[in-house]
């Protein structure tokens, strides 16, 4: 197993953004395990799946081929040979991916595709359940947080409509692998900092506690 930084935290935090500079800082691959979840929801809209029937999600996952690898340093994700994530961030994504997020087939195997990138490559990975459930035993976890009304703001910024209230509600409140700040996650408050300043944060705290 190789070394794996676990960064959570709510939609429009930040976390990504934060992620990918981390890993490019360090050297490691960056995976964002949110973009699964949404080449999951895309693919299902595409099948003409029912996204609010959790049978005909898992059914539909049951028979797809996942692949999931990395790749020059890259994270590879496809779904029967379908490369989804130009389309993840589509609207009715944005609409459809909490629903999808909480079925536990999918969380199940999303979950296993995940762990076993750690045998290939030191990971930087971002998420709402990376260091309660993926990797409890990670080398540092964070947790990116903000003031819901920043989070919103932040997501009109980027030309999306999510509505935060509702999205934090769905994950927090599922019953499989819920949005929750693990107890030894370094928390950072990203509400009135620059990315900047929540990387080199992140980054001070990473030197402290290597």
């Amino acid at each position: 197993m190789h070394t794996v930084i676990a960064i959570d935290g709510p939609a429009a935090s930040g976390k990504s953004t934060v992620a990918r500079q981390i890993a490019e800082h360090l050297g490691y691959t960056y995976v964002n395990t949110g973009a699964m979840y949404r080449a999951v929801t895309w693919w299902l809209l595409e099948k003409g799946v029912d996204t609010s029937d959790a049978a005909a999600v898992e059914k539909a996952v049951r028979q797809a081929r996942v692949e999931c690898r990395i790749e020059k340093g890259e994270t590879i994700f496809r779904l029967d040979g379908v490369d989804p994530m130009p389309h993840v961030r589509d609207a009715r994504v944005n609409d459809k991916v909490s629903q999808v997020a909480s079925v536990p087939y999918v969380r199940e195997v999303l979950v296993s595709k995940q762990q076993s990138l750690a045998g290939h490559a030191d990971l930087v990975m971002e998420g709402r359940d990376i260091g309660t459930v993926v990797f409890p035993k990670a080398h540092s976890k964070f947790f990116i947080d903000a003031d819901p009304v920043v989070r919103a703001k932040r997501r009109q910024g980027q030309g999306e409509a999510d509505v935060i209230a509702k999205r934090d509600k769905i994950d927090s409140s599922r019953k499989t692998s819920p949005l929750t700040r693990a107890a030894d996650a370094y928390l950072i408050d990203s509400s009135t900092l620059s990315i900047e300043e929540v990387v080199s944060r992140a980054l001070e705290h990473l030197s402290k506690s290597s």
